[in-house]
């Protein structure tokens, strides 16, 4: 036997999946979107940040080297760069002032970003053009660059020191103008840190790394980690794994320089809001999925109680005991299931009783049965005794009338527990019966039977359909009139139908008389009214449905017409049985 499903995990599945679903769904959602905005976001934070250093580094840069190109074709500093003597500070002001003149050094250089402009020659002799360079830390620093950047000559590039890890340098050879040869250095100096500003990014992603390098990927400014410096200058925009980690990456050069920011933000800081979230989420997804298992619990002991008396009761009306009853139950619809339980078990205690008293009378009917087998036998032999008398006697119409009332009886006693017969055994029945009322009246009656196909004789209908409409139209219709008529009958097939018309030119009668609904069988009075009309109207109505029945045209003094419509049954369930014994053909 096939396992069957509990209703208690039925229950369970459908809280858990009433919780669970719609914050599945809302995850699935909210990470899909926020996340794709929160990265969007990103990318926007990161594209706005390069926009920001290149717009304003880019300007300090081309600044510095216009600097540097006035500088060169400046003739006061030209001159001071020729001297072997060391310039008064008259004469720094002097060539400061007029760099402002020329550019608006004032407007354009970030002095917390430009720590200072110097010119250099013989590794002892500078002009500082800014004021930073009056301090004494800061000239051995500009000297020490001096020395260890001799060789180094670009106004594209910065460069840096180990020993001084802060800052970064412009370093271009000072020329002659006129023989082109070299006086000196102008060394331009930067701090680190002001120049890359990722306090913007910081505030948004505060692990986020920035790599100033240039474009040869010599690393000018970033993140003690070698893991990012590692990563190809020409690298597109995306996710990077480095070391155990994804990062965001994106890069821009700051053309014509030759230097790039690379910014590496990491891609759990990106999506750290969509994580707690979650995390949220889940937390608040366990605690109202408890909540709800135990509501449900707490929801099903309540219903599931009454259901549980219900099917105890159910299995002890199951196991015969109909005195089964439901209590009363607190709910409307359990109560209306007790209800009908109750009165389901109340019907089937009075069904009970009443096939009970049935199956007495039952029992006593075939005592009756037993005992009435007796007389048809005595009256058999009775008839057989006064056939074999009148034979012998001469008496050919006598013995002729026994022999058809025997066939007769015969007929009513072998189709006694039959519903159905074939039309071929009604009309021989008949056929008995006429003849013997035609021994009655003698010439008064005249009968005829038309059948349009003696195929039909083999279709089934209702016994005892036709006779008593015979019976009826001699007893009512021509009993009484004076000189007798004729009964007719006809049987034909229409479509899925068959009729059969019993006619007579008797006395008639109104047919507004008769009422066919009358229920009741048959008994010995229907023979001297209409109710054995009424009789079979209801068995075939019963038998075949209410679109079968009976017809009655009938006029007082010009005779009576019955229709009767049947469906066509081939008689599957009727028992082909013997002919009875047929008359003597000495009669």
């Amino acid at each position: 036997m096939k396992k069957k499903l509990s209703l208690k995990l039925i229950a369970a599945v459908m809280c858990c999946a009433l919780v669970i679903v719609p914050v599945l769904c809302s995850i699935i959602y909210f990470s899909t979107t926020v996340s794709a905005r929160l990265e969007t976001t990103a990318r926007e934070t990161v594209s706005f940040y390069m926009d920001q250093f290149a717009d304003h580094s880019g300007s300090i840069l081309d600044t510095l080297r216009n600097s540097i190109y006035y500088l060169m074709s400046d003739d006061r500093t030209q001159s001071i760069m020729r001297r072997d003597d060391m310039p008064d500070q008259l004469e720094r002001l002097a060539v400061e002032e007029g760099l402002s003149r020329a550019f608006f050094v004032g407007d354009k250089l970030d002095p917390s970003v430009v720590t200072g402009i110097y010119l250099v020659k013989n590794g002892q002799q500078y002009l500082s053009v800014l004021r930073s360079g009056i301090f004494q830390g800061t000239a051995n620093r500009i000297l020490n660059v001096y020395e260890e950047c001799s060789d180094i000559n670009s106004a594209r590039d910065l460069y840096t020191l180990p020993d001084h890890p802060n800052y970064c340098y412009f370093i271009v050879d000072y020329l002659d103008l006129e023989t082109m040869r070299t006086l000196g250095k102008v060394i331009i100096e930067l701090d680190v840190a002001h120049l890359v500003n990722a306090s913007y990014i910081d505030t948004m992603y505060q692990q986020a790394a920035v790599l100033l390098r240039s474009t040869d990927g010599r690393v000018i400014s970033g993140p003690e980690d070698g893991a990012f410096a590692a990563v190809a200058p020409d690298a597109g925009e995306g996710y990077l794994d480095i070391g155990a980690r994804s990062y965001y990456h994106a890069s821009r050069s700051l053309a014509p320089s030759h230097v790039q920011v690379d910014i590496f933000v990491p891609e759990s800081e990106i999506f750290e809001t969509t994580n707690q979230t979650v995390k949220i989420y889940i937390f608040f997804t366990a605690v109202v999925l408890l909540i709800t298992l135990a509501i449900g619990v707490c929801v099903l002991y309540l219903v599931y109680k009454p259901l549980k008396q219900m099917l105890q009761q159910i299995d002890r009306l199951a196991t015969g005991d109909l005195t089964a009853r439901m209590d009363e139950t607190p709910y409307r619809e359990t109560e209306r299931m007790a209800e009908t339980f109750n009165d389901m078990a109340d019907r089937l205690e009075e069904l009970f009783d009443e096939v009970y008293e049935k199956g007495l009378l039952l029992r006593d009917a075939e005592f009756n049965l037993l005992e009435s087998q007796i007389r048809p036998h005595f009256i058999f032999n009775v008839l057989e005794l006064i056939n074999m008398r009148c034979l012998a006697a001469g008496e050919n119409g006598i013995c002729h009338t026994v022999s058809n009332l025997a066939q007769l009886l015969r007929a009513n006693i072998t189709h006694k527990h039959e519903q159905t017969i074939a039309l071929q055994e009604e009309l021989r029945y008949v056929r008995y019966y006429l003849e013997l009322q035609k021994e009655r009246f003698e010439d008064k009656l005249n009968y005829s039977i038309d059948l349009e196909d003696p195929a039909m004789l083999a279709y089934s209908l209702p016994k005892l359909t036709i006779q008593p409409l015979v019976e009826n139209s001699i007893v009512h219709g021509l009993e009484n009139k004076r000189g007798g008529g004729t009964v007719r009958i006809s049987i034909w097939e229409e479509e899925d139908e068959v009729c059969i018309r019993v006619s007579d030119d008797g006395i008639g009668f109104d047919p507004v008389l008769v009422n066919l609904d009358i229920s009741g069988s048959a008994d010995e009075s229907s023979r001297h009214n209409h109710v054995a009309l009424a009789n079979i109207n209801r068995r075939i109505q019963l038998l075949y449905g209410r679109q079968y029945g009976m017809q009655i045209h009938s006029s007082p003094g010009v005779g009576t017409e019955i229709l009767l419509t049947l469906p066509i049954d081939h008689g599957t369930n009727t028992t082909e049985r013997s002919k009875p014994n047929a008359e003597s053909d000495d009669c």
